[in-house]
């Protein structure tokens, strides 16, 4: 995730980008003229962190742009560093060159259904949610044009697409929303929490803003290993069963966990994928029904301490491990289990085995 830049005035946004539209808040930089290249279908998930963590996952997308027009999403009124990080290649990355650098800074559900924002997806041949807060990029974009656009450009034209943190948190097929806090003196949602109370409103999921091919029945976690928020996604899955959603179950619900400096890239029209970055990707699927989920009791999802079967890769194999989604298989990575053990109603507790 790349700092913020606020712009104070139209004056200094012009000395180091092109603003398109003063209102919809979209700066360019680069060659203003669009140009349409060939792309190559990938879609990247990061858990958040820096990006010169995972760069090359980035390397990919950048790649598979085929050096056309890069659209930054993000759901604030900054402009962030993503335009000279790429186009300059700041971090002395060798990153592949592209054509231009747009970043589109969504405020509110009226720049959604801006033209000039609608347009900026059409002609991207890369697309890139900046982390932040993912219930606005839920509330911006929700029944909007661009909402159609992105519709079109992931699943018609194929488009590379990626996001960070909570611009991963919104490419699953099953989001976690985090419309809800805890109580006023609880903002985040802690695996504690979603484990002792996995039917409560401020675990409230959402399907209706992009799904990627093969991750319909998935729910995807950031910062994961460093926040332990192992026990919160199990939770998120089993509030998915809890949904009554008629394509899932205990047995098909997925997770897909990215720690911080870490990200999964997959071709989606094959499902291959390899991990890139300092952290590792965690692959859940539910092994067993669940034994418990309803209204005033904690979560208990045990199976005989395998619950859940979860398949791991570190960056660092990218040569010698891959994940496919279309098939939920891995290679050169590490298997285990992980459960809930929630037999005290009041006091789950989580726990893996081989």
């Amino acid at each position: 995730m790349r700092r913020s830049i606020l712009k104070f005035s139209i004056g200094f946004s012009l000395l180091v980008s092109l603003p398109l539209c003063a209102f919809a808040k979209i700066y360019k930089k680069g060659n203003p003229n669009d140009v349409a290249t060939a792309t190559h279908p990938v879609l990247c998930l990061a858990g958040g962190e820096s990006d010169d963590l995972w760069v090359e996952g980035w390397k990919v997308l950048l790649k598979a742009s085929g050096g056309g027009d890069v659209v930054i999403v993000r759901a604030d009124a900054g402009i962030g560093t993503y335009e000279s990080w790429i186009l300059n290649d700041e971090g002395r990355h060798n990153l592949p060159k592209v054509n231009s650098v747009t970043t589109l800074a969504l405020t509110s559900p009226r720049d959604a259904f801006r033209p000039e924002a609608e347009n900026a997806i059409r002609q991207a041949e890369l697309i890139f949610f900046d982390g932040g807060d993912q219930s606005l990029y839920l509330k911006y974009i929700q029944g909007s044009p661009l909402e159609k656009a992105l519709e079109y450009a992931l699943h018609d034209r194929k488009t590379p697409m990626g996001g960070t943190s909570a611009g991963m948190a919104i490419l699953g097929g099953i989001d976690f929303t985090a419309k809800y806090s805890p109580s006023p003196e609880i903002a985040l949602v802690t695996s504690d929490l979603a484990m002792s109370h996995p039917t409560a409103q401020f675990l409230d999921l959402d399907r209706r803003t992009l799904s990627p091919p093969y991750l319909e029945q998935v729910i995807t976690d950031t910062h994961f290993s460093e926040r332990e928020r192992q026990g919160r996604l199990i939770s998120f899955m089993a509030r998915a069963v809890y949904n009554r959603y008629a394509d899932v179950n205990g047995l098909n619900i997925k997770g897909i966990g990215a720690d911080g400096g870490a990200a999964y890239c997959y071709n989606t029209k094959t499902g291959q994928g390899k991990v890139f970055g300092i952290g590792r990707v965690h692959f859940l699927v539910g092994n067993t029904a669940i034994e418990k989920v309803f209204p005033g009791h904690s979560l208990d999802w045990f199976g005989q301490r395998q619950a859940i079967k979860v398949y791991s890769i570190h960056g660092s194999q990218t040569a010698t491990a891959s994940f496919n989604v279309s098939t939920w298989t891995g290679i050169g990575g590490t298997e285990k289990f992980w459960f809930v053990d929630g037999s005290n109603p009041v006091k789950p507790v989580f726990g893996e085995s081989e």
